[in-house]
């Protein structure tokens, strides 16, 4: 899901303290559904940016508040017509 985005190093543990990719993508296997198929490419960005966010000079890039947002705007009410609601680690 985050191929092809304008960065291509990332580093681990994530935001959220994921220790590997492995765990990272089992942890954003909902969302991605999500992002695929019904949310906006913005949540898409979000999600990589939260999951498997850009490193910089060994410095983690945490995604900017107004793409935060945007995301959760965008897609939070979906998420709830599926029962789930926007989760307490993706609060920022």
């Amino acid at each position: 899901m985050c191929q092809g985005l304008s960065y291509n190093q990332t580093v681990f543990p994530n935001l959220l303290g994921h220790t590997s990719q492995v765990e990272a993508v089992s942890k954003m296997s909902f969302f991605s559904s999500l992002a695929q198929t019904m949310c906006p490419a913005d949540i898409q960005l979000f999600l990589c940016r939260v999951y498997a966010p850009q490193c910089v000079e060994g410095q983690v890039q945490p995604p900017c508040r107004s793409l935060c947002e945007k995301a959760k705007r965008n897609c939070e009410g979906l998420i709830n017509s599926f029962g789930v609601f926007w989760p307490d680690e993706l609060q920022f």
